[in-house]
């Protein structure tokens, strides 16, 4: 008999409750605890090496916690396609193929000078759209990814990478639902990094549930060098959460005014969207998105 054997058939032992059981805690607690005598456990607070709201396995010579998140996909588990075969809700939007990348595949807005340009990076050959509000101080220039749409309920991951050409004057909304760069902070439903260098020249992250919006500041400056963008959505959680990243900086946990109910509208999944406030030029080029989502029906 082994101590991972049902209550009848041994009797209870200290090791046997340990094994039996789910403790909880931070990651520092957990971290501390003899995985040889546990099984499986739940953080509360993202400390030690340990993440919160995540679900750690131990391992089976007791050396060290295995994230569940970590195994799905891994050797002798499901494969991650056998879960989207499975789910018919469920969709990955890639959008870094080069037809996706260029302007004509997307819904075109401007105001006053703003024009939008197919572009071609000269030096490493990337393709991507360039959104210019040109010499007039307010103009603007946004694309949008039409004819899809997002069930805000479900988990998300939108990802994105950008370079900010002259980061100064100028405000920039990107994400999902986000509004028009040109209208007031709205409470449509949204996940939606941002910054607009009037309140400072940070990245910022604003959700809006249907009847509330608010903003967070990561704290992590603009730059004119290429960054990576990176929003998770969890609706579903206790407390309902988006996160930001921006490159591999500190996570931003956002945990106000989160979208649970309704889905996108089918003209903008995704947005762009630029405008100056100096008369001269503040161009942004986006260098393709990606998407990990859900639909509220089987297709869309």
């Amino acid at each position: 008999m082994s101590l991972g054997d049902s209550w009848a058939t041994t009797a209870g032992s200290t090791s046997k409750l340990n094994l039996m059981t789910v403790p909880s805690g931070s990651g520092a607690y957990l971290d501390t605890l003899d995985k040889s005598k546990h099984k499986i456990v739940v953080c509360t607070a993202t400390s030690g090496t340990l993440t919160v709201d995540h679900v750690y396995v131990a391992s089976a010579d007791g050396t060290q916690w295995i994230d569940l998140a970590d195994i799905i996909g891994g050797s002798g588990s499901t494969n991650v396609i056998e879960v989207f075969l499975g789910d018919p809700k469920f969709l990955d939007l890639a959008l870094t193929k080069t037809q996706d990348l260029k302007k004509a595949q997307w819904i075109e807005t401007v105001t006053s000078t703003g024009t939008i340009e197919d572009y071609t990076d000269g030096t490493t050959g990337e393709r991507g759209i360039r959104l210019r509000p040109n010499g007039t101080s307010g103009a603007s220039a946004q694309v949008s990814y039409p004819h899809l749409k997002l069930d805000f309920s479900k988990t998300a991951m939108f990802q994105t990478k950008l370079q900010i050409e002259t980061a100064t004057s100028m405000a920039f909304h990107t994400g999902v639902g986000a509004d028009d760069i040109t209208a007031a902070d709205s409470t449509t439903r949204k996940f939606q990094p941002e910054f607009c260098t009037t309140t400072n020249n940070n990245w910022w992250l604003r959700t809006a549930n249907g009847s509330a919006q608010s903003g967070s500041d990561s704290g992590i400056a603009i730059s004119t060098s290429r960054v990576a963008i990176r929003v998770n959505h969890y609706p579903t959680l206790g407390t309902p959460e988006t996160d930001l990243q921006v490159d591999t900086g500190t996570l931003l946990q956002k945990t106000t005014n989160i979208p649970i109910t309704s889905a996108t509208a089918d003209n903008n999944l995704i947005k762009h969207s630029v405008k100056n406030s100096t008369a001269a030029d503040r161009p942004i080029k986006t260098f393709g998105s990606r998407l990990s989502y859900t639909v509220s029906d089987n297709w869309v």
